[in-house]
């Protein structure tokens, strides 16, 4: 994953992180000549809060990376729709 350096400047020093709506996902297949084919995503975030900004987080995963992600966070969003859920 690849986070933009103006990203590191919204974290103020006395505090644990930011906290990051995603506002959109664009995605795309790729072949890259050193790593072979990739699934490329890049993630937009923005501000929650009393500041404004977005930020573009970028990540590339190799294909099976991708399918195992695909499947985990499947698996964890069926689980929470759950009705009978209890945490």
């Amino acid at each position: 994953m690849a986070f933009p350096r103006e990203l590191r400047d919204a974290i103020p020093p006395l505090h644990d992180g930011r906290v990051l709506e995603l506002d959109s996902i664009l995605g795309r297949a790729s072949t890259n000549a050193l790593f072979g084919p990739l699934v490329e995503l890049k993630l937009v975030v923005k501000e929650t809060g009393r500041r404004n900004g977005s930020f573009v987080v970028l990540m590339r995963l190799q294909p099976e990376a991708a399918r195992k992600l695909a499947v985990a966070l499947t698996g964890l969003a069926d689980e929470v729709a759950q009705p009978d859920r209890e945490d």
